[in-house]
């Protein structure tokens, strides 16, 4: 189970889901038989908004996230490999979490970050200019810090973590690594002082190095 994480903005699918598909590529045995199955309630809202074109979309939006809920919950029942995309601004996937381990599923984290929280509206911004989506600038705001408050009980139960900073313009400066975390290894902290709210979320937990 690979979760993919981070505030609105800050490069989940353009930097993280880059870096997952490049770790199935190098280790491909240790994804499976079957592959990697990605779930991502954006994509899902997308295909329903294609399907419902007159639908509102705080509708469409609370569909695709039932259905993609639904398709973890199924998908940890075939005990299939698969990756799950989030802002992860609740606690809704930590009972898939210890569901999956208890079925013996590897739980790998890649959480992306911005500093300030006011820079994820600002490339939210961008991305509709684009023709992405849009999401409400204070929403982006109070999810952030939700999204760091649920980082810190992630960080300590998954197996594989990687927390990146995006701050700086991707095209010019990769993504900075924060953190680590690999099975029977205490968390490590790469860098502080980089981004606040990923040090208050995780300098303090129990084995960090």
């Amino acid at each position: 189970m690979w979760i993919i994480a981070g505030p609105n903005g800050a490069g989940k699918s353009s930097f993280a889901g880059k870096y997952l598909d490049d770790l199935v590529a190098a280790f491909p045995n240790d994804f499976g038989p079957g592959g990697l199955t990605k779930l991502n309630a954006d994509e899902r809202t997308a295909a329903l908004r294609r399907e419902f074109p007159d639908a509102a979309q705080a509708m469409l939006n609370l569909r695709a996230a039932r259905e993609t809920d639904a398709e973890v919950k199924a998908t940890i029942a075939a005990d299939r490999s698969f990756s799950v995309e989030t802002v992860l601004s609740t606690p809704k996937y930590r009972g898939d979490v210890l569901t999956a381990k208890d079925r013996g599923f590897r739980i790998g984290l890649i959480y992306v970050s911005l500093h300030p929280p006011q820079l994820c509206s600002a490339r939210v911004a961008e991305r509709v200019l684009k023709g992405g989506h849009d999401v409400d600038s204070e929403a982006v705001v109070r999810r952030y810090h939700r999204s760091h408050e649920q980082l810190r009980w992630f960080a300590t139960h998954v197996d594989y973590l990687w927390v990146f900073d995006n701050s700086q313009n991707q095209l010019l400066t990769p993504p900075a690594l924060l953190a680590t975390r690999f099975p029977d290894r205490p968390l490590r902290l790469v860098q502080r002082g980089l981004n606040p709210a990923v040090d208050r979320a995780l300098t303090d937990l129990p084995a960090v190095s």
